[in-house]
């Protein structure tokens, strides 16, 4: 068994994982261990709640250090079904990605890959940008650029109006990325789901019901039954809501209105995040280099231009 030095509130957090809870025992039931993002903690619980196995929670893996490595070889040696977001080889320095990962589970264990979700259309001015040089580096007050005040940080200046076609593009571009991820790793899939042009919470925050349709494709993909059951009371990954843009929901034919940042249900003023974020481009300019090259189409569709 291994031990840690010191033992955190996270760490009882997540108990079970760091071997200050016993593993479960499955009476006929699978072992499942869920590995990914954010979004994984939720898929476990909605798989939880149809019964499909057992598990608990696992760290996000982004929040992975090798101080974690140990815990992680263990509880994959006790997995049955491995389910788990396509992650690049030594993601983040670590030996953790989704082909290594699989090298530590049993023989028998089966592995299920899901898609890391976005969905940018209904605000296509919200982006990530991920400098190479610290990839966790985020603005403050809310974790997203908005592309607009990028482009004044960069000096670059749109062209007026932007058509309902360029939204309709927008929307498109991420229907095909996710299907072009589909194919090429095999991943469950969710882009048919997409077109239906889901209100989510922020870009990479989908809302219960489309973490629970996934939840439902993953349980189809081991061949298992049962209900998906989201919470009533919750939106699971709805602690932060992006606001959503009228002329994208208007050109995409989506009525849900939401004019400002929301944090628990309460505005966060959109003056305040936009101070914080022209001071935080003046400090990295590096995020602005990087969001240059990573959002160089999105930019020429939304008519920024030198």
């Amino acid at each position: 068994m291994t031990s840690l030095r010191e033992v955190t509130p996270r760490h009882h957090h997540f108990g079970t994982f760091y071997q200050l809870k016993s593993l479960p025992h499955p009476e006929g039931l699978p072992r499942i261990a869920v590995i990914g993002n954010c979004q994984a903690e939720s898929l476990r619980i909605l798989l939880d709640s149809a019964g499909a196995g057992l598990s608990f929670r696992i760290p996000p893996i982004h929040e992975w250090e090798a101080s974690d490595l140990p815990f992680v070889r263990t509880a994959l040696a006790h997995t049955d079904v491995l389910i788990v977001q396509q992650v690049r080889d030594d993601y983040r320095g670590l030996p953790v990605g989704t082909a290594q990962l699989a090298t530590l589970l049993p023989r028998a264990a089966r592995v299920v890959r899901f898609p890391v979700l976005r969905f940018d259309a209904l605000n296509p001015y919200l982006a990530i940008i991920r400098p190479p040089n610290d990839p966790g580096l985020t603005p403050p007050l809310v974790p997203y650029h908005d592309l607009r005040l990028f482009a004044q940080a960069a000096g670059l200046r749109q062209r007026h109006p932007v058509p309902p076609e360029a939204f309709v593009a927008c929307a498109r571009v991420n229907v095909a990325e996710l299907a072009r991820r589909e194919l090429r790793d095999g991943i469950v899939a969710m882009s048919d789901y997409l077109e239906s042009n889901p209100v989510w919470h922020t870009l990479n925050h989908p809302d219960n019901a489309t973490l629970a349709e996934l939840a439902a494709r993953v349980l189809r993909e081991l061949g298992m039954s049962g209900e998906v059951k989201p919470p009533a009371d919750r939106e699971m990954l709805g602690r932060l809501q992006a606001p959503i843009l009228p002329a994208a929901a208007e050109a995409l034919g989506v009525s849900t209105h939401r004019p400002t940042w929301l944090q628990d249900g309460e505005p966060i003023a959109q003056s305040e995040i936009d101070a914080a974020h022209l001071d935080f481009y003046a400090a990295y300019p590096e995020a602005v280099t990087a969001g240059l090259r990573r959002h160089a189409a999105r930019l020429n569709t939304l008519g920024f231009t030198q």
